[in-house]
């Protein structure tokens, strides 16, 4: 008999504190009810940190004044790779792997100088090219940007181009394989545009300004970035997003 009175009390106690008390209850409602709703901005303030980094919105550039772009040694690097392998693991074994890998040795050591000597810089209202004035190259950070003594080599003008002159940009073979940067501005006067040209064929037979290449020694997603942000003139996708779904 107390076994089994015993045992009524227990499951009566167990299932008596599973059950929520009726102050409990009046507390939730009275606290549900008396703040109000989150508001969306708020439900987005408490999103993960890493929110974004799964985010399909891609946000408006920032226009960058005074910017410097960041070096990459990526081409010199490659084309110096490829003079050491032609000249010590030429496929011919004769002196044509020689004279290429000379070759891509000194436009790698070319290109090297180049990168670690010119910044590409976004001012307020034009793109310049500007080299270091440091005393050993590649070694410190960089301490003051000038002008470049070298005028324009094809043009024999300065190297600043104001943004609303430009007529188109992009990277070659592709942003993603970047080797050559171009872009192309209506600055330079029409009497000393040059075309230039490939045998008897002519570069550019289109009336609309003037060309310019040079080597992609800095960083091209940031070229890109500071381009767009700045509202330079771009005609159709950049090379290597031809293809790709716009969201």
């Amino acid at each position: 008999m107390k076994l089994s009175s015993i045992l009524v009390f227990v499951f009566v106690g167990a299932a008596s504190a599973f059950q929520p008390s009726s102050k409990t209850q009046v507390n939730r409602v009275s606290s549900s009810t008396s703040e109000p709703p989150l508001t969306k901005n708020e439900m987005v303030a408490i999103r993960s940190p890493f929110w974004n980094s799964f985010s399909s919105e891609k946000q408006a550039p920032v226009a960058k004044y005074d910017f410097v772009v960041d070096r990459d040694y990526t081409v010199p690097l490659t084309l110096i790779s490829v003079g050491l392998w032609l000249s010590l693991f030429g496929p011919s074994h004769t002196n044509i792997d020689l004279l290429g890998g000379a070759f891509h040795l000194w436009f790698g050591a070319f290109i090297g100088m180049q990168t670690m000597k010119t910044r590409a810089v976004f001012n307020k209202d034009s793109f310049e090219l500007k080299s270091v004035s440091n005393k050993y190259l590649g070694i410190a950070p960089d301490k003051d940007l000038v002008p470049k003594k070298m005028k324009n080599y094809v043009l024999g003008t300065d190297n600043k181009w104001r943004y609303d002159s430009f007529v188109n940009w992009d990277f070659f073979p592709s942003i993603h394989l970047p080797i050559l940067v171009y872009f192309k501005e209506t600055q330079t006067p029409k009497e000393m545009q040059i075309k230039g040209s490939l045998g008897v064929k002519q570069m550019d037979r289109r009336d609309n300004g003037q060309m310019h290449w040079f080597p992609a020694y800095c960083n091209v997603w940031q070229l890109r970035e500071q381009f767009e942000a700045h509202g330079c003139n771009k005609i159709g996708p950049v090379h290597g997003e031809e293809f790709m779904k716009k969201n």
